[in-house]
């Protein structure tokens, strides 16, 4: 997709802090020097937040990433199947601090050349290209305040100076403070991952990552006739789907799918259970789930009430909460089934996959009454903005934080499922046969010399990893993550296995972390919304109070 200024000062933003790079970097004491490694839409929101409270401040940005601002996720080229996971509706960002100050949807306005559907689910890459806008817009109200470095850091210390980085070519320093916004950083593959990686490479199969989605696209062109096997079947499953059938030139006509003849011959994305997540509903059913202001106020406080609580106790009394709200709604008794999804021992009655992808979509549309998993996962969604401000405001026990989150985690299934019309679009590729929805464990997969093998019927011949890492130290293969671990200066949280932080994102003075390694300090991180959220907003104005403080010799506030 074009970027959203080509054409006029389109790139000027982004080419200026290239072109700002130094070696090493001394400021006047007066100003404040920052560092933000990780710059996609979460860094430029601490960006814009913190400019806006201190104009006088530096920033000196880190990422390798061809287009500040979008990150990986929101690239402008990604294929258009990749659509944003919300309404348009419901992407309420702040305005932009910067200049070209257009709302998201007034962007999208332009480069349709329509009034978009509300309803509609709009590509990723619009919001890349109209993040890169924001960033050449802040970078045009501020023209000295940011310097990008497109590098990846390797490392950082810290001494009486302040914070120093080590990219690959050079030392950066000192800053007063550092904030990691990494998005999702560099993790090793997991042990099946690894294993069916050396399995590809000794037997000539291809394993490909989902992403980057335009680099996939590219390779499908190769996957013409064979078999190919998803794992996982959570959202990024619906993109593989779309990018593999759509995005080599099938389409979808009078509600059948017309094949291109560059597609596989078989697509089986599968889980443990083989069950896809749930469409989000149609705007007209969105006043189904509505909370009364009752029931809004006993579920925020029994929130509040249980990160005081111990993590079973916690997890009883959310289910106790969102029981009447989620029975009122169905007409169903809400307890049981909440009882089993917040018992993290329970086990889970199985479902065929065909007819409960048909039934959700029904539910999304209104065709069908909502059963009380569908209702829970409204309401909850409709907490999210809620969940983190009280998160953010109110102490808790690690464990009983990391106890919440699994909730949250468990409920993304629902809360954050898929456009209705992505998941239109795998039913019908279901219909047609060019996919089945499959329900393969891992270890029961044979790795023969035809390939993998999910059961006596399906043998792929390409396999594409579908599941995100979770956010886990443990996993991690980011250089400069290890290397504040190793010092010191960062730590484990034993409830979560992330970054351990205090409910303001620090680890310790002068170094902060925003995003889904945080997760425990945070919830609901997994949303732009969070990304100009309560946390980003608030350690802005920490930084910028910190800015107004008396100078004073060398860069004590670090």
């Amino acid at each position: 997709m074009q970027h959203p200024f080509a054409g006029t000062h389109a790139c000027r933003g982004a080419t200026a802090m290239k072109a700002r790079v130094n070696c090493l970097t001394q400021l006047a004491r007066n100003h404040l020097h920052i560092a933000i490694v990780g710059f996609g839409p979460r860094g430029l929101a601490a960006a814009e937040y913190l400019l806006a409270d201190a104009p006088a401040i530096k920033i000196d940005v880190f990422d390798p990433c061809a287009v500040p601002a979008a990150g990986p996720n929101f690239m402008p080229d990604e294929p258009d199947e990749c659509l944003l996971n919300l309404p348009l509706r419901a992407v309420d960002l702040p305005p932009p601090t910067g200049a070209n100050a257009a709302s998201f949807h007034d962007f999208v306005a332009r480069e349709m050349g329509v009034a978009p559907d509300p309803d509609s689910y709009v590509p990723r890459n619009m919001l890349g290209a109209y993040m890169a806008g924001r960033l050449d817009g802040l970078v045009q109200s501020y023209p000295d305040a940011l310097a990008h470095h497109a590098a990846l850091v390797t490392e950082a210390w810290r001494d009486g100076q302040g914070w120093w980085l080590t990219t690959a070519d050079a030392t950066h320093g000192p800053f007063h403070a550092l904030l990691l916004s990494p998005g999702q950083p560099i993790s090793r593959a997991d042990d099946q991952l690894a294993r069916w990686q050396d399995f590809a490479t000794d037997k000539g199969f291809d394993v490909a990552p989902a992403y980057p989605g335009r680099a996939l696209v590219t390779a499908a062109q190769g996957w013409a006739g064979k078999t190919i096997a998803v794992r996982g079947l959570g959202l990024s499953a619906f993109d593989v789907v779309g990018m593999l059938t759509l995005g080599v030139g099938g389409k979808i006509v009078d509600g059948q799918y017309q094949r291109s003849g560059r597609e596989p011959r078989l697509i089986v994305p599968f889980s443990r259970d083989g069950l896809p997540p749930m469409p989000k509903p149609t705007m007209a059913q969105e006043p189904v789930y509505a909370l009364q202001k009752d029931e809004k106020t006993q579920l925020l406080t029994a929130v509040r009430a249980a990160l005081g609580a111990s993590p079973a106790d916690a997890r009883q009394m959310i289910a106790a909460a969102l029981a009447p709200p989620a029975t009122r709604i169905t007409g169903q008794d809400a307890a049981p089934w909440l009882a089993t999804e917040t018992d993290p021992d329970a086990d889970h009655p199985q479902q065929e996959p065909v007819s409960f992808l048909q039934d959700a979509i029904a539910m999304a549309d209104g065709h069908l009454a909502p059963c009380v998993a569908y209702a829970v996962g409204q309401i909850w969604r409709g907490m999210q903005s809620d969940l983190r401000d009280i998160f953010h405001s109110t102490d808790g026990d690690p464990a009983t934080r990391a106890a919440i989150v699994a909730i949250d985690h468990g409920l993304k299934r629902i809360t954050y499922g898929p456009p209705l019309s992505s998941a239109r679009l795998m039913l019908t590729l279901v219909n047609d046969g060019m996919v089945q929805l499959g329900l393969a464990d891992g270890p029961d997969i044979a790795l023969t010399d035809d390939g993998w093998v999910l059961d006596a019927d399906i043998t792929a011949q390409v396999m594409i990893d579908a599941v995100l890492p979770a956010p886990k130290l443990a996993q991690l293969d980011d250089p400069l993550i290890r290397s504040l671990l190793r010092k010191g200066h960062l730590r484990e949280d034993p409830g979560t296995g992330g970054i351990l932080l205090d409910r303001g994102g620090m680890a310790e003075q002068g170094l902060h972390v925003l995003g889904r390694m945080g997760e425990g300090s945070s919830i609901a991180t997994d949303s732009i919304h969070d990304c100009f959220g309560v946390n980003t907003r608030a350690w802005a104005q920490d930084m910028a109070k910190d800015a107004l403080k008396p100078a004073s010799k060398g860069h004590a506030h670090a």
